[in-house]
């Protein structure tokens, strides 16, 4: 079974709390897909980054609470020298909003990509900055976006 729910952006983070729980409880959901925390943060009057951290906080008592697995996507900081659509590595600094992101997740995973380049800008790095569960951090794998199929594919690296 698959569950939306499409909240247009800011929400206050107790609503959706309550939302997901029951999501979980009601719904069965197993995995919440939460694409990205500081919209649901937008619009309301206060400090982003305090808010981000209270809500990842309440975000990771549900998470132990329910069990319930939880990808939570994030934007990254604008960084000096170079964005990262040009294909800039990521690290768990370059996240926007909230040193709680890193803190408080088990796993982070980068996606990097160039999307300036012709010949690269349908791969993909994976890499991982954090990894509670082993403590095994670094470069994952490459992928490649396939236009005719929709897919994610494996790959080694093209070296130019």
């Amino acid at each position: 079974n698959y569950v939306t729910y499409d909240h247009w952006g800011s929400i206050e983070s107790d609503n959706l709390i309550n939302r997901i729980r029951y999501m979980n409880k009601a719904l069965g959901c197993k995995w919440v897909f939460l694409d990205h925390v500081s919209i649901v943060v937008s619009g309301q009057d206060g400090d982003e980054r305090k808010m981000i951290d209270i809500l990842m906080t309440k975000l990771r008592s549900l998470v132990e609470e329910t069990q319930v697995g939880m990808l939570l996507v994030s934007q990254l900081k604008r960084p000096e020298g170079g964005g990262f659509e040009e294909g800039r590595e990521i690290s768990l600094g370059h996240l926007r909003g909230s040193a709680g992101l890193g803190q408080l997740s088990d796993m982070v995973i980068g996606i990097e990509r160039n999307q300036q380049d012709e010949d690269l800008k349908n791969q993909s790095t994976v890499r991982i900055l954090k990894n509670r569960f082993s403590g095994e951090t670094g470069l994952a794998c490459h992928l490649e976006f396939n236009l005719n199929t929709g897919r994610l594919t494996e790959i080694q690296p093209i070296d130019l």
